[in-house]
């Protein structure tokens, strides 16, 4: 039997906000996880898709939630998708240092989520999404732009062996008007379309990692 474990934000939970809402409040269905699952022939999805999740505690949103309180709970899966960090980028999480191996900062953060990630799943096929463009992406009030915590995710994937999709790459622009309208309403939750998409673009990414 193959599971798919898919943890992250709101975006894997599938929430979204829909014309005429003020904020996201309706779920894609089915959103990209549900949609992989068929894709990538899984037998059993776990969606543990959390609004406003981030990887470290020192988000001022849900830091008991934070990834690295909650992840070494969650079930193992001989695939698994990570999708966050577009919240600790929003939040204005610390980013710290490369040799940070502790919830002190972003990548002392992502060390210690992708540490018991593989420790939990020491076989498993491990994929880490980083952040999808978002129609803002200028430096937080710390003063780093969401590249710095894409490029802080992409050292500790390196360090763990684990497998790195860039999200920058997904074909949707949040910057321009018509793909909003299309695809992504609020500039950072894909609707029902943008799901879809996405789950095209992390399916043919893992393919392409494949080889």
């Amino acid at each position: 039997m193959k599971r798919l474990v898919c943890i992250g934000d709101s975006i894997t939970k599938g929430t979204f906000t829909a014309s005429g809402e003020i904020a996201p409040l309706s779920l894609a269905s089915p959103n990209y996880s549900e949609i992989l699952k068929e894709k990538l022939k899984a037998d059993e999805l776990i969606n543990y898709g959390t609004n406003g999740i981030s990887y470290s505690s020192l988000s001022s949103v849900l830091p008991e939630q934070a990834l690295t309180k909650t992840v070494s709970h969650m079930d193992s899966g001989e695939i698994v998708l990570l999708a966050a960090g577009t919240n600790d980028y929003g939040t204005n999480v610390e980013l710290g240092s490369e040799n940070d191996d502790t919830d002190i900062s972003f990548y002392g953060a992502a060390d210690v989520v992708f540490g018991k990630i593989k420790e939990r799943n020491p076989s498993a096929e491990i994929f880490v999404l980083l952040p999808i463009p978002r129609q803002t992406e200028e430096k937080n009030e710390m003063g780093y732009t969401l590249d710095d915590y894409r490029q802080a995710l992409t050292v500790k994937a390196e360090k763990f062996g684990l497998k790195c999709i860039d999200g920058r790459k997904l074909p949707i622009d949040p910057t321009d008007g018509e793909d909003r309208n299309k695809y992504m309403a609020d500039g950072v939750h894909p609707n029902k379309a943008g799901h879809r998409m996405l789950a095209e673009f992390i399916c043919s990414e893992i393919k392409r990692i494949r080889g």
